[in-house]
This record gives C-alpha cells, sequence and structure tokens, in this order.
C-alpha cells in the first residue's frame, strides 16, 4: 500500500471513530414525564438571563450553554456545541415535535452549518438564548417556529428525550 492510499485508509477510519466529548446518535432517554415538564419549567425560568458569548450560567448563557445547562438540571448530559449537540438523539419530523426536543437552525449563512440550538416547548413556541438585536432580545427568550426568520432557518429537530412508555419507533 502506498503512502497516499495508507494515509487516506487512516483517515476514512479515524472518521469512523468519535472524537473524546463527541456524541454517538443514541436513542432518547426515557424519562417520566414530569422530567420533561421539569426541564421546560427550567429554562421558562431562565427567561431574560443575558446572552453571552461562551455563557453557561444564569450569569449569561449563549445558545448551546443554555440548552446544555438545562439538559444537566435534570440529570441529562449533552455535548457543549450546537453542532455537537445536533448528532446527538434521533431526527424527528418537524410536525412529529415534542416538548423537550431541539431545533437546530443554521443563522451565520454558511451552507448546512448548524450555528444555532433551542428547546422546543410546545404551541409552536421554542426557548433559545437570542444573540441578535437590541438589548432587549439578547437574552434568554420565546421564540415562534413558524416567524419567517426561524422557518426559513431550521435544518434539524432532534429527540434526546421521550416519554416513558412512548412507543420506540415514535422515539
Amino acid at each position: 500500500m502506498g503512502k497516499l492510499s495508507g494515509l487516506f485508509l487512516a483517515l476514512c477510519l479515524a472518521a469512523l471513530i468519535p472524537l473524546r466529548g463527541q456524541a454517538v446518535a443514541a436513542e432518547p432517554e426515557a424519562v417520566e414525564p414530569g422530567q420533561i415538564q421539569n426541564l421546560i419549567e427550567t429554562a421558562k425560568t431562565c427567561l431574560g438571563v443575558p446572552y453571552r458569548s461562551g455563557g453557561t450560567s444564569t450569569k449569561g448563557f449563549d445558545c448551546s450553554g443554555f440548552v446544555k445547562f438545562v439538559f444537566d438540571s435534570v440529570g441529562i448530559e449533552l455535548n457543549r456545541s450546537s453542532r455537537t449537540q445536533a448528532r446527538e438523539g434521533t431526527p424527528v419530523a418537524l410536525d412529529a415535535l415534542l416538548p423537550g426536543d431541539l431545533l437546530f437552525f443554521k443563522t451565520m449563512g454558511r451552507r448546512n452549518a448548524i450555528s444555532h440550538v433551542g428547546i422546543y416547548v410546545g404551541e409552536g413556541q421554542f426557548i433559545h438564548a437570542g444573540s441578535w438585536g437590541g438589548p432587549r432580545n439578547r437574552c434568554i427568550r420565546l421564540a415562534e417556529l413558524t416567524s419567517r426568520y426561524f422557518a426559513e432557518r431550521i435544518v434539524a429537530a432532534r429527540r434526546v428525550v421521550a416519554p416513558l412508555g412512548m412507543d420506540a419507533e415514535a422515539r
């Protein structure tokens, strides 16, 4: 085997091995319905907390730091970045969203690059760390999934938690 083909093979094999701290898609964790409600309530207690790039606490959050904080609060560990969070759980169709599902957006204009994440709370709304607009908007806030801005930018939804008793195929 030549040097170049050996390097190619090594790179291909390396791509199959997850990096340290990088999630491999897994079935959603089955939890009590009350735990999902606690997750949503925890998220809503953060409404108004300011946006802070790299933030992971109630002093200030960025989008993925907020999502990680909320899920950690109910004992579910997620990766830190929106791109790695987008590899966790299983894909969900937008017409099958449940509270607690993660929503991923392409907001930076780069082709297919996930740059934002929020948590679906039900009734067409999600909660996220808004990083644009005036001071009133640069905080944890609710948004409508059907708003033109987000409807044009959503690229994926993932389920990392599902109510106990939910049919495995529906998860």
